[in-house]
């Protein structure tokens, strides 16, 4: 069951086609569909003897990455959680001394649930290398920033294949962002 959840602060409506945002008056609703982060795999009980036929799941072509996995609410965590971890890496948070990190954070987040699958006009941030450009960012640390955030998205509950598919489009970014 789909639900309306505004896309600039991610608190879902119980609405079903809401008019305004009762926390932040914003008028942009998109339909999720719940998260897939958590969702343990269905195991087989006792009773039911095992397949020894490697089954495919379906998968629907319509449904983002960051549909999937819960949209702006979701997402927001999981940059929380790898904020955390790049700050708590000194090497790694010299990079951020003077930036204001809820503005980035909020920044953050619409670029993720871009590389998830929202479309592009919902990332109206800069582009990549003039971002990054002045803070000269090396390959090794770009390297553990991006470690970083496939093992957030690990202990997310993502699942391999999609996590992969983030990776690739996070290592098409290298070029710009590195000095």
């Amino acid at each position: 069951m789909a639900t309306k959840v505004c896309s600039k602060c991610g608190i879902a409506s119980d609405e079903p086609k809401p008019m305004k945002c009762a926390k932040c008056g914003s008028r942009d609703f998109y339909e999720s569909h719940g998260s897939a982060f958590g969702k343990k795999a269905e195991t087989p009980s006792a009773e039911e003897p095992s397949q020894a036929q490697p089954t495919t799941p379906e998968v629907d072509p319509s449904i983002t990455l960051f549909d999937k996995y819960g949209g702006i609410p979701t997402i927001a965590k999981v940059v929380k959680a790898f904020h955390h971890e790049i700050m708590a890496r000194h090497q790694l948070a010299a990079y951020f001394e003077g930036v204001d990190l809820d503005h980035l954070a909020e920044h953050t987040v619409k670029y993720v649930a871009y590389v998830m699958g929202k479309p592009a006009e919902f990332y109206t941030g800069r582009d990549m290398y003039t971002a990054h450009a002045k803070y000269h960012i090396h390959s090794m640390h770009f390297d553990e920033v991006a470690d970083v955030l496939k093992d957030v998205l690990t202990a997310a509950g993502m699942s391999k294949p999609d996590i992969a598919l983030v990776m690739m489009r996070v290592e098409s970014l290298r070029e710009m962002i590195i000095a």
